[in-house]
């Protein structure tokens, strides 16, 4: 039977006819095949088109051309689009998990302006670019806005993953000019090569939501940025910088104990050590938030609920939830086979779910759904796969965005010619299903899609890298690096360093500033950082200068005060000695006394007490008749006397410890 045309997209120029080529159908009539009756279908089209037509002859001629969505499929874009927008909390909380909690502000600064500066370049002329439709300064009435809103959406998607493969060493400035050249050209490029009508749509290549568009070609961009920008500083404590001509190619410039471990004793000392997973429930998380994200990923290229295409999204949904169940088996396969238990950690679960998705993407529209398991499993494997290979290679991918996003995404792509079967959407049959030379023929057609944009997306992240890099710095200073850019880029001291002082009192140390303002080969740039110039305590920057200067620097100021010590020592020694003859000759004195109390008058002799009388001549009374008043007096004296002379003694050895503590210090 035919149906009618659909109407044609203001603005993108056709957006029916090119979501049918994404799902590799041609035109609308030629999808269709059983199901429902064909009066009831043709009924059910016949008006959804004739609202679309009604309302382009109501509304003012100036206004018709934005008028080619029905408004069930307007509100259906908006509301996509706004759910991919909300997958940037998902990336966010993600590439924090990974990374140090000194870098988290950093990282989620990213991706807010991944948005805010994407929004202006996609507007102005990425959209442009990739379908060919003008984007007015103040407004066009023929502009399709729902349409752009969607897929402003998915440019964001594809510049946020170089974010987490680069993270905790790259300069804010240096990473919001590339991203803002993926969302304004690199995306765009390869979406009016596709999505846009371009060659390789023409060729029938069959990218549903953006296996390889969207993710390959970010994929593509996040690696370039590793290989130039390095690993983290005690990522790979037996690192080799590149070496020869690639050393030429890849514009390095340190030598590999650079990235090796921390050198001086300041960086020993502000050293954070870098672990897989800082946050495992900030990184589960982040991947329930992604989950739920792609639910509106993969469903919203069907661009409409009218005409049929209701039951396509709820098909590419079932399809895209089972291939993330396929992703969580292979973590369980992979993890059984590696640790010979059941032993399932956070970051191998996350990448292989997230894996599952990704490759669910291209093929979520035209492979059965049993098929779905088997497509997000293998795309499982392959990132668990990937992974230590990155390492192996000492690739420093902070949250596996290389293994996660490109090989699953060349993956996805693959498996359209190979797991495809026909049904009431779709009409492309795939090798496993009997599509025989066909089948064959779009498997090149893929392939030859995949090695262009990946050769495209190399060459232009390469070239922008290596200008940034000219121009102002593409990785960020050691010292920034050490102490974190949450407080490098946006002054925020978060008290990660393990001292009693805080990173202001750190870049007043000499070495970390000089460090901090040079940050390219041949070329200062002045500080005009606010925290360079804030006024630090005397006595903190004391104790910091003291925590963090190397000990050989501190060696004649540790003889002068072991010197001062001894000298403590011996003046503590001689008073002791005059403290110990004064104390022998009061009990020598006291003793007499009692002696004389006895009835021994030689005593008093001794003390001047002459025949019993006292020096002034008073009598003394009989010791033997006793004298208990007297008696008591004395023998108190005595204990108060030995007790002093205990007392004296123990702060004399007191003293004399300290003093030696002095001298070990």
């Amino acid at each position: 039977r035919t149906l009618p045309a659909a109407p044609l997209r203001g603005g993108a120029g056709g957006q029916r006819s090119r979501a049918a080529k994404r799902r590799g159908g041609g035109a609308t009539s030629a999808r269709r095949s059983g199901g429902q009756p064909a009066g009831r279908h043709k009924a059910a089209m016949d008006r959804d088109s004739s609202w679309v037509s009604a309302m382009q002859t109501e509304v003012l001629p100036e206004c018709s051309g934005g008028r080619t969505h029905h408004r069930a499929d307007t509100i259906y874009l908006l509301v996509m689009g706004g759910r991919v927008i909300a997958m940037q909390t998902g990336f966010a909380l993600l590439e924090a998990g990974y990374g140090r909690p000194m870098n988290s502000a950093n990282i989620m600064m990213k991706n807010i302006m991944d948005l805010l500066l994407g929004v202006f370049v996609f507007y102005l002329i990425g959209f442009q670019i990739g379908f060919g439709a003008q984007s007015e300064w103040i407004e066009n009435f023929n502009f399709d806005y729902a349409l752009w809103f969607l897929h402003f959406s998915y440019a964001t998607t594809s510049a946020t993953i170089i974010s987490g493969a680069v993270g905790g060493r790259v300069s804010f400035f240096a990473y919001l000019a590339l991203s803002c050249v993926v969302t304004g050209v690199i995306y765009p490029v390869c979406v009016s090569w596709t999505w846009g009508g371009g060659w390789l749509a023409e060729l029938g290549y069959v990218d549903f939501a953006g296996s390889s568009i969207v993710h390959m070609v970010g994929a593509t961009c996040a690696f370039v940025s590793v290989c130039i920008c390095g690993p983290r500083v005690g990522r790979f404590p037996e690192y080799r910088s590149w070496r020869g001509v690639s050393r030429w190619i890849f514009v390095e410039r340190n030598n590999s104990e650079f990235y090796q471990m921390p050198l001086s004793e300041v960086e020993k000392a502000i050293f954070s050590p870098i672990k897989l997973c800082s946050n495992p429930v900030q990184l589960l998380f982040g991947t329930f938030l992604l989950l739920l994200g792609f639910m509106a990923f993969n469903p919203a290229s069907t661009f409409a609920t009218t005409l049929d295409a209701d039951a396509l999204a709820a098909r590419v949904t079932v399809v895209t939830m089972i291939s993330a169940s396929g992703g969580a088996a292979a973590c369980v396969v992979v993890s059984l086979f590696q640790f010979r238990s059941f032993v399932i950690t956070v970051p191998m679960m996350t990448n292989a779910v997230l894996g599952g998705l990704i490759a669910s993407c291209a093929p979520c529209h035209a492979v059965p759904p049993p098929m779905g398991l088997v497509v997000g499993f293998i795309g499982g494997l392959l990132t668990l796969g990937f992974e230590p290979l990155m390492a192996k290679f000492q690739l420093d991918d902070v949250v596996g965005a290389v293994a996660v996003h490109g090989i699953p995404g060349i993956w996805g792509v693959l498996s359209v010619p190979i797991f495809a079967k026909p049904h009431c959407q779709s009409q492309l049959r795939g090798l496993v299903f009997g599509g025989g030379q066909e089948a064959w023929r779009l498997l090149c057609v893929q392939a030859v899609g995949l090695v262009t944009m990946a050769a495209f997306a190399f060459v232009s992240t390469y070239v922008c890298i290596v200008l940034i890099d000219i121009v102002g710095g593409f990785r960020c200073s050691r010292a920034a690096e050490l102490i974190g850019l949450d407080f490098i880029e946006h002054h925020i001291d978060d008290g990660s360093l393990r001292l009693d002082t805080t990173k202001v009192a750190v870049l007043h140390h000499t070495p970390q500033r000089d460090c901090l303002v040079t940050r390219v080969k041949n070329r200062t740039i002045s500080p005009t950082k606010a925290y360079l110039e804030e006024k630090v305590p005397e006595h903190q920057k004391e104790s910091s200068r003291r925590k963090l200067e190397p000990e050989e620097t501190l060696d004649a100021e540790a003889e002068a005060k072991a010197q001062l010590g001894r000298d403590q020592e011996a003046q503590m020694h001689a008073e002791i000695l005059r403290l110990k003859e004064g104390i022998s000759k009061l009990t020598a004195t006291l003793s007499m006394f009692v002696h004389g109390m006895r009835g021994d008058r030689g005593s008093f002799k001794d003390l001047g007490f002459i025949g019993g009388c006292d020096p002034e001549g008073a009598e003394l009374s009989n010791p033997e008749q006793g004298d208990p008043g007297r008696k008591e007096i004395l023998e108190a004296l005595m204990r108060e006397a030995q007790s002093a002379a205990a007392t004296a003694e123990a702060q004399s050895h007191v003293q004399v410890i300290g003093a030696q503590a002095m001298i070990n210090e």
